[in-house]
C-alpha cells in the first residue's frame, strides 16, 4: 500500500484505510497537512509532475476548492512541469477548470495559474489583463476586476466562465 500511495499527487490523496485493522495509512503526513490546509507533493514534486502534467492544474483547483496555501516547494515545482503539462488533452484541463468554478473563490485557482505559468499555457490572453489600468471608475486593473467579478458571478460554472472572460480583449 505504502508503494501505491508513494505514486499518489498530493499528500491528501495519499491515506488509505485499513478496514480489517481499522487503521488509517498515511506515510506522506497527509491528516497533518490536511489539519493545516496545505497542499503538498507526495515525495519530490517534480518527479510526481513529470508522470502527469494534469497535477498542476489540479494542485491550483484544490488551492480553490479545499481553501488550502502550496506548499513553496510544491508551488516552485510547478513551472518546471509546464512542458509536460502542455501535452495534456484540452478534454482533461477543460474538466479541471469546470471543477475549479464550483469553489467558493475560483479566482484562487486562477491566481496560482497565472503566478506559476499554467495560464501561459492554457489562456495566455488572460494574462494581458495584469496591469491594464482602467478608466477613473475602476478600482482595479482589469486582471483583479475579472478576479472580483468571477468570485462574486453566480456559482454555476457557465457563468463563471463569462465572468472571466468578460473582459478578454479589453
Amino acid at each position: 500500500i505504502d508503494r501505491d500511495l508513494a505514486r499518489r499527487d498530493f499528500t491528501v490523496n495519499a491515506l488509505a484505510y485499513d478496514p480489517v485493522d481499522g487503521q488509517l495509512v498515511d506515510p506522506f503526513g497527509g491528516v497533518a497537512d490536511m489539519r493545516d490546509k496545505v497542499l503538498r507533493a507526495v515525495g519530490e514534486p517534480s518527479e510526481r509532475f513529470r508522470e502527469d502534467g494534469l497535477r498542476i492544474l489540479r494542485g491550483a483547483r484544490f488551492v480553490a476548492t479545499l481553501d488550502f496555501e502550496l506548499e513553496p516547494g510544491t508551488e516552485a515545482a510547478f513551472r518546471g512541469a509546464l512542458d509536460t503539462f502542455r501535452k495534456v488533452s484540452p478534454e482533461r484541463v477543460r474538466e479541471e477548470w469546470m471543477k475549479a468554478m464550483k469553489a467558493k473563490v475560483p479566482s484562487r485557482a486562477f491566481e496560482v495559474m497565472r503566478r506559476t505559468g499554467i495560464l501561459e499555457v492554457t489562456y495566455p490572453e488572460l494574462l494581458e489583463q495584469v496591469g491594464c489600468e482602467q478608466n477613473q471608475w475602476h478600482a482595479y486593473d482589469v486582471w483583479n476586476h475579472t478576479m472580483r467579478v468571477l468570485d462574486e458571478s453566480a456559482p454555476e460554472p457557465v457563468e463563471r466562465i463569462a465572468a472571466l472572460l468578460h473582459d478578454v480583449a479589453k
